[in-house]
């Protein structure tokens, strides 16, 4: 199959905006953590949110406090506050309404953080950083507009600087969801392909386990909505009931499972999702 044309023209630009500039049942930190549709309670959020970052915590720690960050397709801002303290210079670009009015005002106590309006591939800021963020974004974009913004994003890179990206992905090749909610799903090889295209990059992988922990959840709830339409389907208490199980069992349920399947080739859940920092 070639890559390229599996994904080319199958995500819809228009469909994506109109989608992040609703809330969609949920607020814009919900939507931009994807948990919006599952009623899983913040905790959930949380819990993946924290084990992301100790999943990256020495790529962060390598960039130097004096450095200059910039977090592309920053959503909510939930990853622009996180830098805040740790760096001197944070700037985000966000191009949904929703998410930009929500990021401008977790940071707005935060005077080292700056949250532009525009779309990374055509508005990014100028000057030089030490550190850019990608915090789901390459899974909305095609793969020539991805090879294009990783090259732009290259030649902003300060000397030793680095890009990280944290994005879904699929077990093997290429799965497209469409519909009002479009997103491509490509493996790690193919991701490697595309970094090759751009870079070249000496690229580092990593497992998110957390997204895993949180994926396993919603994977439940949406099998109890099909296999047990007696009970509600929207309902806060079963989502809670549902993450609070995994929880109380995470020696197995957020640990073992995921490394045996993987270890046995079991694609479930259908989607990982992987950390990526190209040098």
């Amino acid at each position: 199959m070639n890559h390229k044309n599996a994904t080319e023209a199958q995500i819809d630009d228009a469909a994506v905006k109109k989608y992040f500039d609703k809330a969609s049942g949920g607020t814009a930190a919900t939507v931009s953590m994807m948990t919006h549709e599952f009623n899983l309670p913040a905790s959930a959020a949380r819990y993946r949110l924290q084990k992301e970052i100790e999943t990256i915590s020495d790529w962060l720690g390598a960039v130097n406090d004096s450095g200059r960050v910039l977090d592309v397709g920053c959503g909510a801002g939930t990853w622009s506050e996180i830098f805040s303290p740790r760096y001197k210079t944070v700037m985000g670009i966000e191009q949904s309404k929703l998410m930009l009015k929500a990021a401008r005002e977790r940071v707005a106590s935060l005077p080292n953080v700056k949250i532009l309006e525009g779309d990374g591939r055509h508005d990014l800021p100028e000057g030089s950083f030490d550190m850019i963020f990608l915090g789901g974004l390459c899974m909305y974009l095609n793969d020539d507009d991805l090879i294009e913004l990783l090259h732009s994003l290259k030649n902003r890179l300060t000397e030793g600087g680095s890009i990280i990206l944290r994005e879904s992905t699929s077990h093997q090749s290429v799965y497209l969801a469409q519909g009002e909610y479009q997103a491509v799903y490509r493996s790690v090889n193919l991701y490697r392909q595309l970094f090759d295209d751009a870079g070249p990059f000496r690229v580092e992988v990593r497992r998110n386990y957390g997204y895993t922990n949180l994926v396993t959840a919603e994977e439940l709830v949406s099998l109890r909505r099909k296999w047990l339409p007696f009970l509600p389907s929207e309902s806060t208490t079963l989502g809670s009931l549902t993450w609070w199980a995994l929880s109380g069992t995470r020696p197995i349920s957020f640990w073992a499972l995921p490394r045996m399947f993987s270890q046995l080739s079991i694609p479930w859940p259908r989607l990982q999702n992987h950390f990526f920092r190209l040098r």
